[in-house]
């Protein structure tokens, strides 16, 4: 597809109407009309739906737009690097991280990698296992991390393996399960539970949890990506919450949630690359830091 159109694309989703398109581009709106109408004859779908204020991307044609916009993105940084002399190969880092509460795993590895190529751009991001893994194949990321399970069934991917990520349950202040010092998993099945991925359901955490390998269908279980809005949901409600291990030390946090004495397995990591490209130095660094390193026993108190 011809980039300049995909520019004129995204221009039009980002300004939300031709005219004004057209205007911000520096292009006549015939043209720009030309452009957009010639990309959906290409893709095969409408981008766009018309209407007299404006226009609005249809379900197929956000994910489309949305794409081309990183594209647009990449290109444009490649002129810049080009333009400035910059190695291309490391001037910038995309890191992916699923499910989204796991983002501080990388808190103390990113100021490491930026003290070994402090000229490197950093872009995080957070998403949940599918969306993620879709983004590695399309190479709109460089690297991956998260539930090795998932991870580990892609073969096109180099997976590296990372220390297991312990999780524990918190419930709020007066919970009923407060009242046992040391609750069974049988217990915990009375409530509902929010997690932050359905990654995070492994089938080794399900049979400890349910006795079977998938989640029960009479299972009130919430799919919560923001920890913060997690904590919201417990705090007003019976609902069980799971979070870092480190948690337990973390005096702030245990000021507002009991941490139930509940064991189980930790979840399963992984950090993994394309195996079609050759990792960049900043990737191969990333990956010996975390691969080296317990990152994420202290974050929680960070």
């Amino acid at each position: 597809m011809n980039p300049t159109k995909l520019k004129h694309v995204v221009a039009v989703d980002r300004s939300g109407s031709f005219t004004a398109a057209s205007k911000a581009i520096h292009i006549t709106q015939s043209a720009l009309t030309k452009s957009v109408a010639e990309i959906e004859a290409e893709a095969g779908f409408a981008l766009f739906e018309r209407h007299a204020k404006g226009v609005y991307a249809t379900a197929q044609g956000r994910a489309f737009i949305d794409r081309a916009a990183r594209i647009v993105a990449d290109l444009e940084q490649l002129s810049a690097d080009t333009k400035s002399g910059r190695q291309l190969s490391g001037s910038r880092l995309r890191v992916g991280v699923c499910p989204p509460s796991l983002v501080s795993l990388l808190n103390m590895a990113l100021p490491k990698i930026l003290s070994q190529f402090p000229e490197l751009r950093i872009e995080q991001t957070a998403g949940w296992i599918e969306q993620s893994i879709q983004h590695l194949k399309n190479r709109d990321i460089d690297l991956l991390v998260g539930p090795a399970p998932a991870i580990r069934q892609q073969n096109q991917f180099t997976v590296h393996t990372l220390e297991p990520f312990g999780i524990c349950f918190f419930v709020r202040k007066g919970h009923p399960l407060c009242d046992k010092p040391r609750p069974k998993i049988a217990d915990l099945n009375r409530y509902p539970m929010a997690l932050a991925d359905k990654s995070v359901a492994t089938p080794e955490l399900m049979q400890e949890l349910f006795g079977q390998p998938e989640i029960p269908a009479s299972q009130q279980l919430h799919i919560i990506g923001h920890f913060a809005s997690a904590c919201k949901i417990v705090q007003a409600s019976d609902t069980i919450g799971t979070v870092s291990a480190s948690y337990r030390k973390n005096m702030q946090f245990l000021e507002n949630f009991t941490i139930l004495k509940v064991a189980t397995a930790p979840i399963p990591l992984a950090i993994a690359y394309h195996s079609k490209w050759l990792p960049s130095p900043p990737m191969i660094a990333l990956v010996d830091i975390l691969e080296s390193e317990p990152h994420w026993a202290d974050t929680a108190r960070k």
